[in-house]
């Protein structure tokens, strides 16, 4: 789950998946998918937290895995081209 401090508050972070639905961000989803990817637990678990501030309300999906992959791209290569080539079962 992505929480943002706004004036004290908590506010929680919709993105947009790829069918157009909006979904709550949830970090520990990115971490999971970069470990089924074959990262690291110590990588995903830092790319997760990297990327977390960054995401924006309404943020599309696709967009957040181009960020993720290109986090992970430095710590671990091919991680990141597997992370990248991976699609998800429809």
């Amino acid at each position: 789950m992505s929480l943002r401090n706004l004036k004290g508050g908590v506010v929680m972070v919709s993105v947009k998946k790829r069918a157009g639905t909006l979904q709550e961000f949830d970090r520990a989803k990115v971490r999971a998918s970069l470990v089924k990817a074959g990262a690291r637990e110590e990588h995903a678990a830092k790319v997760a937290e990297s990327i977390a501030p960054r995401v924006r309300e309404g943020m599309e999906t696709a967009e957040i895995k181009r960020q993720v992959a290109t986090e992970l791209r430095g710590l671990d290569q091919a991680a990141a081209q597997r992370y990248e080539t991976f699609k998800k079962p429809q």
